[in-house]
Order: C-alpha cells, then structure tokens, then sequence
C-alpha cells in the first residue's frame, strides 16, 4: 500500500535483485514502473483476460525486480489500449513499460521480435508504409478522384493513413473521405508521395529510431508545404499527430474525420 503523508503518495523504493535489467528498462522509458504497488487492476481490467491469461501485474513486478524474460511471447501481446492507464489507482502508464521492455529488445537484442512485426519495422523503415509498397504510388487511391495537390494556403490536408492509401479492399475509407470532403465544398488537398507512416504503431511496437525518422519526415513535409490543420482518417495518426508530434516541433490542428 502506498505511504500517505499530509495527503501526498510517497514513492517507495523497489528492491531488484537484478538491478542491471530493471535500469535497461528504466533507460529505454519505463520509468513509470517505480510507481506500481502491485495491487492487480490492471490485470483485472485488460480485455486480452477475456480470452486468454495476460497478467499485467506479473509482468510490471517482473520489470521492478528485473526478471523480465525478453524473450516471452507476452512482451507482444499488449495492445497499448490504455484500459489499465485508465484505471490505475496511480496513475501508472503501464504503456510506457511494455514500450520500454520492447524498446529493449529491439535496441539491444536481448530477445526475439516475431517474424511479422519485424518484416512490417523493415517495411516501414525503407517504404515509408508496412506493406513495403512504392512511396510514389501512395496516391493512387484517389487517381480518379480529381484531387488537388496541398500547397501552401490551402485550408485542410488530408492524411488517409497507409492501408487506407494502398489496401485494395481499404482504399474506399479514404475515397469515400476525399469525396465527402469534396462535396461539402472542402478546401483541401493530399501530399501523396511526400507522406509516410505516422509512426504510431512502430513506436509502440519498440522501434523509437524509426519513429523518429517518420516523424521528422512529415513534420517536415507538412511545414514546407504550409500546413496547419490535418484531417484523418485513422485513429492512429489523430493520436500521434496530436499528442506526439507537437514534442518533435510539429504543432498542426489535428481533427478525425468523425
């Protein structure tokens, strides 16, 4: 239980028999474990229990006494929906610890990225998207569509997201965007080639120096161009443009086109 002094929770100190692998979480951005004192609403509010064992609070007191098992599948499975964040007595951003242990994996080596999640990292660093498409094709999604270029003075520009802009079965969300867009009489338009992934999964999924590179990438793209308001389609980009990237320096109205 946490020491209560004049209203005021008091941080306690976490004994790690192996204090080495509790500071390459630390160091890789899981700080927040110092906070956890065990009491199991997490494991108690994550949906993966639904269908499956997934003992978040294992995995947090694992990290505190620096016996994680890298190569775990579990390292993995966390979703990053933020039910547990939510619900934490504390206030513990549990998302920051799995970011952190798989952070180390992947920076390190200590453990084993699944074959999927390694061959999207690749895609993604050397494609600009996960499917490893041609970044000079991220527009022809909207080829027929009659859209503008965004240049400099153009009200709204539209960021479909990857699989909204190359998925032949998901290209219609951004193509039905554009012309609800355009039938509202919208001034907007797309940078096609000139974007690349928001970042947010692979930043996630432990790759920081990847998102790094995206991020700076469309941050640069969209103040060359003059942007100032983005719409989306994906949640995923409406999170990280809006809560990421203004650390980066790109500060941009970010609104989902819900």
């Amino acid at each position: 239980m946490p020491i209560l002094e004049s209203a005021v929770y008091v941080e306690m100190e976490v004994l790690s028999p192996y204090k080495e692998a509790t500071e390459v979480i630390i160091g890789a951005g899981g700080e927040p474990l110092r906070l956890c004192y065990q009491c199991g609403i997490c494991t108690g509010t994550c949906p993966w229990n639904l269908v499956r064992s997934f003992i978040v609070r294992r995995i947090m007191h694992e990290a505190q006494l620096g016996a994680t098992d890298f190569g775990n599948e579990q390292v993995w499975l966390c979703a990053t929906c933020r039910a547990c964040v939510q619900r934490c007595p504390r206030g513990v951003e549990i998302i920051d610890v799995m970011r952190a242990v798989r952070r180390a994996v992947v920076s390190l080596g200590i453990g084993i990225v699944p074959d999927a999640l390694r061959i999207s990292a690749k895609n993604i660093a050397g494609a600009g998207n996960p499917l490893g498409e041609a970044p000079e094709k991220r527009a022809d999604w909207a080829k027929d569509l009659g859209l503008k270029k965004f240049s400099p003075g153009t009200e709204i520009l539209y960021f479909p997201c990857c699989i909204p802009a190359y998925d032949p079965d998901v290209k219609k969300v951004s193509q039905a965007t554009a012309t609800i867009l355009n039938k509202l009489g919208v001034d907007f338009g797309i940078l096609g080639s000139e974007e690349r992934c928001c970042g947010e999964a692979i930043r996630k999924a432990g790759y920081e120096d990847t998102f790094q590179s995206l991020a700076q990438s469309n941050i640069a793209a969209f103040n060359d161009n003059g942007v100032k308001t983005v719409v989306v389609s994906s949640p995923h980009c409406y999170h990280t443009f809006k809560n990421e990237y203004p650390e980066l320096g790109g500060k941009f109205k970010v609104i989902h086109i819900t």
